[in-house]
């Protein structure tokens, strides 16, 4: 069981630090654009921290999943494609309610994220060679 946990342990750092970075940070940088668009005043309140947190809880949750994928499906393009779709689902599930430009944003930004977490992983699971 330890080894199993152990396995899943680089995608779920790779998750929470990428879900940090992207679903946190890049998330709030949509929600302000978003303000902008609706006319609203954008202003930084508590409620920022909670986007960074839930953006990094997001990414441990989808790291997750990304390490079940890693370690039950063997050919990549399968493996990349269906965390591209959990990816997408998993955000259209928080958004559903918004109007279709700021969903279409927090889409992109939940690809950006699946895309990011394939990059790191794979750069982290390679050894490391001495030149």
């Amino acid at each position: 069981m330890l080894r199993f946990l152990r396995s899943l342990l680089p995608s779920i750092l790779a998750g929470a630090l990428v879900g940090f970075v992207v679903l946190g940070i890049g998330g709030r940088v949509m929600m302000r654009i978003i303000a902008h668009w609706e006319g609203r005043v954008p202003v930084l309140t508590s409620g920022t921290v909670t986007v960074l947190l839930m953006g990094t809880i997001a990414g441990i949750a989808a790291g997750i999943v990304h390490g079940l994928l890693l370690r039950f499906i063997t050919p990549a393009l399968v493996r990349v494609a269906a965390f591209l779709v959990f990816c997408v689902l998993f955000t259209l599930y928080g958004v559903h309610d918004l109007l279709l430009r700021p969903k279409l944003l927090f889409i992109a930004i939940a690809v950006v994220y699946a895309i990011l977490v394939e990059i790191v992983t794979k750069r982290t699971a390679q050894p490391a060679t001495i030149v």
